[in-house]
């Protein structure tokens, strides 16, 4: 999310519009506002939030625009928790297995 005097985003040469697709367009303005001669200030605000839509990361996008839009999905998806459950499934289901094995006395 950004917000801007329309004046700069003109000036700076707006979005740009060769972008097909999901993504890497906030990156490039971003960059071109870091490269300007303009102050660019992060500031959090409590009246600006970013309204939940579905993310669909297209087969076809090049590989750095895919590669954002699942670090996307990842970051707003899911917990860190359930991606690392995810990541060692295979590890945690070997060890319910063995915990299951019935022990030879």
């Amino acid at each position: 999310m950004t917000c801007q005097y329309r004046s700069d985003f003109i000036n700076i040469g707006g979005f740009d519009i060769d972008i097909k697709g999901w993504g890497g367009e906030d990156v490039h303005l971003y960059r071109k506002y870091l490269h300007s001669n303009l102050l660019v200030v992060r500031a959090p605000s409590r009246g600006l939030f970013h309204l939940w839509h579905e993310k669909h990361c297209a087969d076809e996008l090049p590989p750095d625009q895919y590669r954002m839009c699942m670090q996307s999905k990842a970051m707003n998806e899911a917990s860190h928790g359930q991606l690392g459950m995810l990541f060692f499934r295979q590890e945690i289901e070997a060890h319910l297995r063995k915990q299951k094995k019935p022990k030879k006395t």
